[in-house]
Formats: C-alpha cells, sequence, structure tokens
C-alpha cells in the first residue's frame, strides 16, 4: 500500500480497459433497439429502487432479467471506476496459487476491478470462489470477465449459488465482500449479532496470513455498519490495514443525526467517455463518486501514530480545513490560504502542536498543517 495517499489518478493502461469494456458489454450483452432506448428510464428507476426506495426492492431482485441490463452498463462500470481507484492505493501482492473468496460477487464487479488495475496479477495462477444468491448475475459476470482477460488467463473462476454465510470450503489468502453487506439488515438491535456473525464467519474462512477487504457505497448506513464491523473484527484479533491509521476506537462511527462517517470522495477524472454520456441520457452525470472500505489482516498495519485524511477540504477561518483521522480521535487539519490542501486518502507524518487545541463546533482535535510534515 503506497503511503502516500489512497485512490491515485488510474494509470493510462486502467483508463483504456474501461474505456474497451463499453465494447464488450455491447457484444457479451447486446440490447434491441427498443431496450437500448427505453436504458435510460430504467436505470433512473433502478437507482431509485437502490436508494431512496430501497425498503421496497425485493432481496433477490439481481435474478431478474429486467434488472440486469441497467445494472451491467452503467452500475457496473461505474463500480469498475471505484474500485479501480481503491485497487490502485492498496497493497494487493496476492500470491501465486492464492485462493481467493468474493462474497456477494454480483457480475464479478471485484474480480474484474482487479484484473484491469492491477496487471501486475494477470499472469499469476489464481483461484476466485465467487459467491452470490442470483445465478443470472454470476453468469453474466463469467461472460464479460471471460470477454476483458481472454481464454488464456490463468486465473479460475468458480460460481457458486450461495447465501452470505454459506459455508467457504477453501480458507482463503483474501475475502472480498463488496456492495454485499448493505443487502442485510442493520437496524436496530440487529446490527450488533449481524456484526458478530459475520465476523466469525469471516475470520474462520480466511488463513492465518489471509486478509478481508470490506467495499461499500460511500453513505451514512455503510459507515455506520463498517464501524460495527471493524469492532468485530477487532475483538476477533483481526486489525486494519487500511484506511484507519490506528487501532483505537472509530472517530467517525456515524452514530446519531449529523455525526461524521469515515467516507471518500474523489473526481471522475479518466472514466469513460461512453460511461459519461449514458450517465448523462439517465439524467445520473457525477462530478465525483465516494466509498468507503475497511482492508484487514491479523497483523495488521504498523501503528506509527500517522494521520488519515478523510473529508474533502472547506473553507476555514480564510483558510482551508479537512476532517481526518488520528489515534488522537477526530482531527481537524488546517492550512493556511497559501497552502494547498491534501486529498481524501492521504497520510500525514503530524507535527502536533505541544498542546493541541480542539475545534468547538466538531469537537475535532486542530493540526496545523505544514508541508514539510508530509512523506
Amino acid at each position: 500500500m503506497s503511503i502516500d495517499r489512497l485512490f491515485p489518478n488510474l494509470t493510462p493502461e486502467n483508463e483504456a480497459e474501461l474505456d474497451r469494456f463499453g465494447d464488450i458489454l455491447k457484444q457479451v450483452w447486446p440490447l434491441k433497439a427498443k431496450h437500448r432506448e427505453q436504458l435510460k428510464y430504467d436505470i433512473r428507476d433502478m437507482s431509485r429502487g437502490l436508494t431512496s426506495e430501497r425498503s421496497e426492492r425485493k432481496i433477490d431482485y439481481m435474478s431478474e432479467a429486467k434488472f440486469l441490463s441497467p445494472y451491467l452498463t452503467y452500475f457496473l462500470p461505474w463500480n469498475l471506476y471505484r474500485m479501480s481507484r481503491l485497487f490502485s492505493g492498496l497493497e494487493l501482492d496476492i500470491p501465486d496459487g492464492a485462493e481467493v473468496t468474493d462474497i456477494g460477487s454480483g457480475p464479478l464487479t471485484a474480480i474484474l476491478a482487479l484484473w484491469m488495475s492491477r496487471p501486475h496479477l494477470r499472469e499469476r495462477k489464481l483461484n476466485f470462489t465467487c459467491m452470490d444468491r442470483a445465478p443470472k448475475s454470476l453468469q453474466a459476470g463469467l461472460k464479460l470477465f471471460q470477454a476483458v482477460a481472454g481464454k488464456e488467463t490463468p486465473w479460475r473462476i468458480k460460481t457458486v449459488k450461495a447465501n452470505f454465510t454459506d459455508r467457504i470450503n477453501r480458507k482463503s489468502d483474501l475475502i472480498i465482500v463488496a456492495n454485499a453487506l448493505n443487502e442485510l439488515d442493520w437496524s436496530g438491535r440487529v446490527a450488533r449479532p449481524q456484526a458478530e456473525q459475520l465476523t466469525k464467519h469471516l475470520t474462520k474462512s480466511t488463513k492465518e496470513s489471509g486478509r478481508i477487504l470490506l467495499i461499500e457505497t460511500g453513505v451514512r448506513l455503510t459507515g455506520r455498519l463498517l464501524a460495527e464491523m471493524r469492532e468485530q473484527m477487532m475483538l476477533n484479533d483481526f486489525n486494519p490495514l487500511a484506511p484507519c491509521p490506528h487501532t483505537k476506537a472509530c472517530p467517525m462511527p456515524a452514530t446519531g443525526q449529523g455525526a461524521p462517517w469515515c467516507h471518500f470522495n474523489f473526481s471522475v477524472k479518466g472514466a469513460p467517455k461512453w460511461l459519461e454520456l449514458l450517465s448523462g441520457e439517465a439524467r445520473l452525470e457525477k462530478n465525483g463518486v465516494s466509498l468507503n472500505f475497511l482492508y484487514l489482516s491479523r497483523k495488521g498495519a504498523k501503528d506509527w501514530g500517522a494521520v488519515r485524511t478523510i473529508s474533502e477540504p472547506f473553507r476555514l477561518h480564510g483558510g482551508m480545513g479537512q476532517y481526518a483521522c488520528s489515534d488522537k480521535g477526530l482531527t481537524l487539519v488546517e492550512y493556511d490560504a497559501k497552502t494547498r490542501p491534501l486529498y481524501p486518502g492521504q497520510i500525514i507524518v503530524p507535527n502536533w502542536p505541544k498542546t493541541p487545541k480542539t475545534d468547538l463546533k466538531s469537537k475535532a482535535v486542530l493540526l496545523p498543517y505544514k508541508k514539510k510534515a508530509t512523506q
């Protein structure tokens, strides 16, 4: 994992892969003219179903053919973009012969993004078990992956119809759970026992040196559930590799109205033009995207007092401010008017004042930013 920042801009090669994916979609998932004309409305309807009307959504909605086209042509590519940005900034040196389990895999989103964004892994013999309760989605994803990676790829993919906590036959070097936790019920008193059950399932299915990567959509609900999962993971001897720079209590657990939650916003620089055009047709244009995630192992990352920037910069006292996470809790990085703020996800080697002050509004510890303190 780069010590400098998460979510680096896409490489030219990664941009080209995402651009090529538009043509692959047309080959693998062709649409009749009338369905292509209807697509923008289907995308808009599905967007409401995934957000404002999510309580009315069927639990197995991805098993229905009418949802696959908008998902594959719009939501999948944007998730590939998000995960490509994330995977580019994480240490993901998966060893040759490794076992990778993708729970709630859908159309193999995480596997496609991994192939696109980490070219050094393409020649390794990796074994993927992709589990989901919607076989149609899995099969569509498998066809897309075969078209993207080619028939000669050494990656071996097994698709399994399974519920979230169904048994994983082989212990994993890496377990990925991407955009799947939010499908479960996290209301009220259910949250804590749910996190406990999921944690036990994931940790017992991971090798001693294995890792667990949880990825979600960057909204308050997912901030809360990842904070809950972080607490339970640490109680079961799994510690954060990223984004957390410490192992103390999460200072952004999304508890209470208006409370901060850990998530990252970043630009859509490098997103394919065909996807931006389709987004415009559906009136869902994007200037930026967001996600939150949790990457863990039994050893975790070395705790050396780093500070991780979280929020986008905002105006503050004639300069700029930016919320961050540190072992002192919620932190507010202060920039003077002449200093360019950092990007969300960057690491700071802090130069703390002898007696740090506290922001009256947010109760965050104040950290004046000095350029020489970065790495």
